[in-house]
């Protein structure tokens, strides 16, 4: 499941999936505040949402939640071992109000969520991300209201990156990920499964202009094999195909019958996750279950 500005969505490991409306700006991502205008009003949503979505063979008992990438804050550092891990995530602590970084015990279970070693061991890169403990605990209360049992937490776009870090094809050994969303875009660059480069970004409405911007200054003229996914994603794509890039993939988030779609981001970060606890995530099912009392 995961919590937008205006909807929650929940995305079945079966393929299908349901959007829940919420009052408008009702979530407001920040790593150190509560990000949810009212956890009261965001449980009653998920259980809502479960019983629209409910299989006729009963309930969901386990769930994961992406959180939105800008409740999390997030590092990239270069270095192999424990030492470039234990280094990075005091800088990303220190990063946090003092009110909200959360304690020791509770950084060593949460932190998993944001922490990615890649590469070989001889130059490997760390990308960590950790976010206020009000703020985990906000979005778990919605899910533990329901019943269910939290297996995983992550932010969105990071959720994507051990997939996508460990499918380089060796065609075109440097890669640029781009996941466009309505206010904010995440570019990540890999030489091979090795992370070179991390940055999340704040962008006007669907402003193609600083994605465009940003692909030219991470590539600097190089060879690289580049994905843009995401709101947005084909205007973008036009304005990043006279770098000399190699377009490997463009998908936005279309419309089908007047129904909005999932993003493309959203749907492989939930499925990424899925597949992270164990589960085979079928795909998404191109029209919603429609919620009864919406």
């Amino acid at each position: 499941m995961t919590f937008r500005r205006d909807h929650l969505l929940i995305r079945a490991g079966d393929g299908r999936w349901v959007r829940w409306r919420l009052p408008a700006d009702f979530v407001a991502p920040s790593p150190t505040e509560p990000n949810l205008a009212s956890s009261v009003e965001a449980a009653r949503a998920v259980q809502a949402a479960l019983r629209a979505l409910a299989a006729p063979n009963g309930g969901f008992r386990d769930a994961v939640i992406a959180l939105p990438d800008r409740a999390a804050h997030a590092g990239l550092s270069e270095g192999a071992g424990s030492r470039a891990v234990r280094r990075l995530r005091s800088e990303l602590v220190r990063g946090l109000a003092t009110t909200s970084a959360p304690s020791p015990s509770e950084l060593d279970g949460r932190f998993r969520f944001g922490t990615l070693a890649s590469g070989s061991l001889g130059r490997r890169s760390v990308l960590g991300a950790v976010t206020g403990s009000p703020v985990a605990r906000q979005y778990e209360a919605a899910a533990e209201a329901a019943g269910l049992r939290v297996r995983w937490v992550d932010a969105t776009s990071l959720a994507l990156l051990p997939e996508w870090l460990g499918h380089a094809s060796g065609k075109v050994d440097r890669r640029l990920l781009l996941l466009l969303h309505r206010r904010h875009f995440v570019l990540a660059t890999a030489a091979g499964q090795r992370l070179t480069g991390f940055r999340m970004k704040l962008r006007a409405a669907l402003d193609p202009d600083p994605p465009a911007l940003a692909i030219r200054r991470a590539i600097e003229g190089g060879r690289y094999a580049v994905s843009i996914l995401g709101d947005g994603a084909a205007a973008v794509a036009d304005l990043a195909r006279p770098m000399g890039l190699t377009l490997v993939d463009a998908r936005d988030a279309e419309e089908d019958g007047g129904t909005p779609a999932v993003s493309p981001v959203t749907d492989r970060a939930l499925a990424a996750l899925l597949r992270r606890v164990g589960e085979r995530p079928a795909p998404l099912e191109p029209a919603p279950v429609e919620p009864a009392d919406a």
